[in-house]
């Protein structure tokens, strides 16, 4: 816990708290993932025994999204390897569709995501520290995460990659 009357150390505090950023994904300096209390950690105690059980069920759920998704064009889906419990369902989208997707999805009442939508060379905290990174900036403009979960269901998955298919055929 931080108690200040400093305007200027709170706003420090708060930053460093969650990676160093003001604004989410833009990251100014060196920070820390600072944000569980007691009560967060008393939770995760009683859920811990679960947790290979939820990570096998992620896998799960993304071996059916790659099954669904191994014939649709434009899209490039993740790889499996050791030890991936898939905390995101991660897909590029590509041909410059990737908002269009987004937005139709929405509309559609599906919920993803574009994390980290800013190469890590480009934040603050590391400008003119590294030389460009073209596929960094590519990969930017292509990645959107799909819901997962653990207990997502075989039906709903089904129905995300049938709206999926129709906004990437048309």
């Amino acid at each position: 816990m931080v108690v200040t009357n400093d305007d200027q150390v709170a706003e420090i505090a708060r930053m460093l708290r969650v990676h160093g950023a003001k604004k989410k994904y833009h990251n100014e300096v060196w920070g820390y993932n600072s944000r569980l209390d007691t009560l967060q950690a008393a939770i995760l105690r009683v859920k811990l025994p679960y947790l290979e059980q939820w990570n096998e069920g992620r896998r799960q759920v993304a071996k059916t999204y790659n099954e669904l998704l191994a014939d649709v064009e434009g899209i490039i889906t993740p790889e499996f390897a050791d030890g991936h419990v898939f905390h995101q369902y991660t897909i590029r989208v590509l041909d410059g569709k990737r908002d269009k997707v987004q937005k139709y999805l929405g509309e559609q009442g599906i919920g993803s995501m574009i994390y980290y939508p800013v190469p890590q060379d480009q934040l603050p905290v590391y400008q003119g520290q590294y030389p460009k990174m073209p596929v960094s900036d590519l990969l930017g403009t292509e990645v959107l995460s799909l819901p997962i979960w653990p207990e997502l269901e075989p039906r709903n998955i089904h129905l995300m990659i049938k709206v999926l298919k129709k906004i990437l055929v048309d």
